[in-house]
């Protein structure tokens, strides 16, 4: 027997993957008018179950995208596109397209990347920690690898 809480996720995932839905504001808009009312949280939880993620296109704005795996954030970089990663001792600084840095930086962290142990993200640069300056190169050497 189905409970409202299931009927309400399986017309979530069924919105969410016939696609068009390009922003979280508009996913709880089209649920309103079928008379599902879902708090924020619930649907970003919801989208992190399904296999969904906020990809930002540059402008500012994001859209919804369905990724594999638990390499979704290597994936989100590759489609975002590093503009520039340049070792400097033990920091790494990661030039971006406007906008994106912090969406990649929390890809970054989330994916574990061997030898970054953490980010900071502005608008467009990123600078990534590592243990020293061998393993800054070392980290720079294998994204570059991946963005082939």
């Amino acid at each position: 027997m189905r409970t409202l809480k299931d009927e309400r996720m399986r017309f979530l995932k069924e919105a969410l993957e016939k696609g068009g839905v390009r922003t979280q504001a508009e996913l709880k808009r089209r649920l309103r008018e079928k008379g599902i009312d879902l708090s924020a949280a619930t649907i970003s939880r919801a989208l992190r179950e399904f296999g969904f993620a906020r990809l930002p296109v540059g402008d500012g704005t994001y859209r919804l995208v369905k990724v594999e795996g638990r390499d979704e954030h290597i994936d989100l970089l590759l489609r975002l596109g590093l503009e520039e990663m340049i070792p400097v001792g033990n920091l790494i600084l990661i030039k971006t397209r406007p906008g994106n840095a912090q969406a990649i930086a929390g890809a970054i962290d989330r994916s574990k990347i061997a030898g970054i142990l953490g980010t900071i993200g502005g608008d467009d640069t990123i600078l990534a920690v590592t243990r020293n300056a061998a393993a800054a190169r070392q980290v720079v050497s294998n994204l570059k690898k991946l963005l082939r």
